[in-house]
């Protein structure tokens, strides 16, 4: 199987993408690995970040073109665009979290982004044998999560925001303290510092020809690595975190488009409206209204 063909998924074998901000998933080893021989075949999520928690057993991992075999309690970090598969002893326990992007990227602006940006940027493994005092705090952490998934109730999204992030700061604890963690340096975190440029410069309107200079590469290869990693575009990836921002401002502000089109670094509100009705459907005024009163 070559890069190009390696398959984009929502979650594995769920070709429909994830499109909710706010989404997250959580399941056991066992119920997404063990009807299919406990192996997941090389694949890549193009708008999703996960996290393998490996409480015991055995599984041999693969992140891009490497290869490790890891026993007993692990964290695996997979950012994404890194192409990963996984084969697992029977009876291997554990869990993954799959995790929408956009409910990450508030993490660029928090107090916790020194602590979790790191966990972002690259793939690693994170070895918590000999460190079970540190994992028995991570498990009802996990455990939490995961009951959060099962039940609508008040706050669901908020909790499992924050149990998100309180995971994320407890993985980066044990990185800190294990001298010994394996990175992945590989084309994931050179996609990973793209998204991160977008992020700091996507209200500029940086052009690809911006991004490439900042990664030190040509534009015909910033625009692989998209296609590659992410199955869009580097203006896509663009356009796509200046709409999220937009819907936001739309939903969760009272300010008026014509303050939000100029805080987008749009310079006229009509080319801003034109951008928003294109890329969603429906102008912005319209798209304000049916999400404050969806029942319309």
């Amino acid at each position: 199987m070559t890069k190009t063909n390696i398959p984009h998924f929502g979650l594995y074998g769920e070709s429909s993408w994830i499109n909710d901000s706010e989404f997250f998933h959580i399941e056991d080893i066992e119920s997404r690995s063990g009807d299919l021989g406990w192996k997941i075949n090389p694949h890549r999520h193009a708008q999703l970040f996960q996290i393998l928690i490996l409480k015991s057993g055995e599984a041999k991992i693969q992140l891009d073109e490497q290869q490790q075999k890891l026993q007993g309690a692990w964290a695996i970090i997979v950012p994404a665009g890194v192409v990963h598969g996984f084969r697992f002893a029977p009876d291997t326990d554990g869990r993954v979290i799959s995790i929408a992007e956009p409910l990450l990227e508030d993490a660029y602006q928090e107090k916790a982004a020194k602590f979790i940006q790191p966990l972002l940027s690259q793939a690693c493994y994170i070895d918590f044998n000999g460190h079970r005092n540190m994992f028995s705090e991570l498990w009802p952490l996990i455990q939490q999560l995961e009951s959060e998934a099962s039940y609508i109730r008040e706050g669901r999204a908020l909790m499992s925001e924050y149990l998100i992030k309180a995971i994320l700061l407890m993985l980066h604890r044990q990185q800190t303290n294990d001298k010994h963690h394996i990175t992945n340096r590989t084309e994931g975190s050179q996609a990973h510092q793209l998204k991160e440029l977008i992020e700091k410069h996507y209200r500029e309107h940086w052009t690809s020809q911006q991004y490439a200079d900042a990664l030190g590469i040509t534009t015909s290869r910033l625009n692989r690595l998209c296609k590659t990693t992410f199955n869009q575009s580097v203006l896509d990836l663009i356009h796509d975190r200046v709409l999220l921002e937009a819907k936001r401002s739309l939903i969760y502000t009272v300010r008026s488009i014509e303050e939000i089109s100029y805080d987008l670094g749009f310079k006229d509100p009509g080319y801003f409206s034109r951008f928003f009705k294109r890329s969603s459907g429906i102008p912005p005024g319209k798209f304000r209204v049916l999400s404050n009163h969806p029942n319309i």
